[in-house]
């Protein structure tokens, strides 16, 4: 047929588009249009122009082996001119000048329309990917000015803590260690009033310097300004150390206390892992109504070590449950709360946990009744939990 291509020219047009399709820029495109043997698909002349919206008009010109293109085209030449569309949009031209021959050119014409509807999809995809390219750019940018500003944030807030945790702990010490003296020295002269008062006085001072500690002690483990300090712990010692500083609400409340300990040592930050089952126990009975119990229990695990503590107090919301972790997170109204506290406990112990490589979760007690908690820590420590990593 005379109108058709022989393959060695099919089988160019055929490789010019799919390097079309493939173009990541403009340039690569006009390059593309460049290697094209002209003289081989008898062309004199290839001008692409291309006039988008928001720029000015830009022209490119193929001839055969580069040679400058003649000033004026004879008025024999036919030449094709086809739009170069992106959807509905016209952002462009494609003219081509053929060789004049006496042949059926319409197949040629029709590969040439393809090609111009090619370079059209090309353009608009290049141009999309760029858009999306200054747009992701401009993403990044202002994420990193974000993280910047966090980050000056957290400093601020870091020198403001602990300013704030200094100024507190010096009048706190002066209240505590004058409540003591009072105590020790005219404990026989005090009417039974005054005494009761300097008690609740002295016991609300220690509770808000265990307070600030605890949000120093917070912060500086999130900032991992605190490294674990692994020691061997006698847990059955440590426990009934914690029972005795709660014995007073643990008597006036009537609380039975059961014990199950199947492992008696363990090796971890005592000091640290102190305060974590302190605020555990310390939260079950107070959560836990008159009358009521609270279970201790370590056993081993496949891992290392387990500790959970049990109570049949109010429970939690299972819908609450990932909340309690959250600093200063508190379920009840502050206003009309029945049980008083700054909601750092729990978050602490997370951390605390998390820095032993440990982990450490809540569930609904036993029947639905009160609230279980339970951690497990390797034993022995690995190089993540020994230094906070």
């Amino acid at each position: 047929m005379e109108d058709c291509y022989s393959y060695p020219e099919a089988r160019i047009f055929l490789e010019l588009c799919y390097n079309l399709a493939r173009v990541k820029d403009k340039e690569e495109l006009i390059e593309s249009m460049k290697n094209l043997p002209m003289d081989h698909l008898k062309l004199k002349k290839l001008v692409i122009t291309f006039f988008p919206p928001w720029g000015e008009e830009d022209i490119h010109i193929v001839t055969p082996y580069g040679n400058p293109p003649l000033e004026t085209t004879p008025e024999s030449w036919e030449e094709w001119i086809f739009d170069i569309k992106t959807k509905d949009t016209i952002v462009g031209k494609l003219k081509i000048s053929p060789i004049e021959e006496k042949r059926e050119v319409r197949v040629e014409k029709e590969l040439w329309n393809i090609i111009s509807g090619i370079i059209g999809e090309s353009m608009m995809r290049v141009w999309r990917e760029k858009s999306l390219k200054r747009e992701i750019k401009a993403r990044e940018e202002e994420l990193e000015e974000t993280v910047k500003k966090l980050k000056r944030n957290r400093e601020i807030q870091t020198i403001f803590m602990k300013r704030v945790a200094h100024e507190l702990r010096t009048p706190l010490h002066s209240i505590i260690g004058f409540s003591q003296i009072l105590l020790e020295e005219e404990k026989e002269n005090l009417l039974p009033n005054t005494l009761q008062s300097l008690n609740l006085i002295m016991e609300k001072a220690q509770e808000m310097a265990e307070t600030i500690d605890d949000i120093t002690l917070l912060w500086e483990m999130r900032k991992k300004e605190r490294e674990i300090d692994p020691q061997d712990v006698d847990l059955p010692r440590c426990l009934e150390n914690i029972l005795e500083t709660l014995s007073n609400t643990i008597l006036e409340k009537g609380l039975r206390i059961a014990k199950e300990i199947e492992v008696p040592q363990a090796t971890w930050d005592r000091e640290k892992m102190d305060r974590v089952i302190y605020h555990l126990i310390s939260n079950a009975v107070k959560f836990t109504p008159s009358g009521g119990e609270v279970r201790i229990k370590v056993f081993p695990t496949p891992s290392g070590l387990g500790l959970s503590i049990c109570d049949t107090g109010i429970g939690i919301p299972p819908q609450h449950m990932e909340e309690i972790w959250e600093p200063f997170k508190q379920l009840e109204d502050p206003l009309t709360r029945r049980y008083q506290g700054m909601g750092v406990g729990l978050s602490l112990v997370k951390e605390i946990v998390e820095a032993h490589g440990g982990e450490v979760w809540a569930e609904r007690g036993k029947d639905g009744r009160g609230t279980c908690f339970t951690m497990i820590i390797p034993q022995p420590l690995n190089n993540t939990g020994g230094n906070h990593g």
